[in-house]
């Protein structure tokens, strides 16, 4: 089976954008289907603004079967936790890593994270920050194999958000 990763591209985004609806809906199966439909109809809207036409922003899709498997990207990271003291200066924040889970334990996370963290430096990143939560079975553990370290876990008795950083 071969495996192509590849930039998102404009003809792609509603084919990515229901991907990543699928994947939030096994994600987080409290959330509602009208707050996802409205997550979903968001991230439509901007994508291309946010990954596509921003030279901060970036977005790989995995294919297997002429279908996507896999997806991650990263976007210019906002300061909304300033606590954290990350700033926005070469800081890009790692999003919407969703395999497939048929696709799962087979390394493609890993070879997605790689050829992204390479975009952020071919792109003069010098941080890459990312949140993700303790019931994302593995997810902290991933990210901690990626080279990222924990800055701060909320205390959210939730969410738990977990704040992560790696500097390149």
């Amino acid at each position: 089976m071969e495996i192509t990763i590849q930039p998102a591209r404009s003809e792609d985004i509603p084919a990515i954008v229901e991907f990543i609806k699928q994947a939030r809906s096994v994600m987080f199966p409290w959330i509602d289907a009208e707050s996802q439909n409205q997550h979903a109809q968001r991230e439509l809207a901007n994508f291309s603004k946010t990954y596509l036409d921003n030279p901060n922003g970036a977005f790989l899709t995995a294919y297997g079967n002429g279908q996507i498997i896999a997806a991650i990207g990263y976007a210019p990271y906002d300061d909304r936790f300033p606590e954290l003291g990350l700033g926005r200066e070469g800081v890009v924040e790692f999003v919407r890593l969703y395999v497939n889970p048929v696709w799962r334990r087979a390394g493609l996370a890993s070879k997605l994270c790689a050829a992204l963290e390479q975009r952020a430096k071919d792109a003069g990143m010098k941080k890459l920050y990312l949140h993700t939560h303790p019931f994302l079975e593995g997810a902290i553990g991933f990210w901690e194999r990626q080279g990222f370290s924990i800055l701060q876990v909320d205390d959210d008795p939730v969410w738990q958000t977990t704040h992560m950083s790696k500097i390149l």
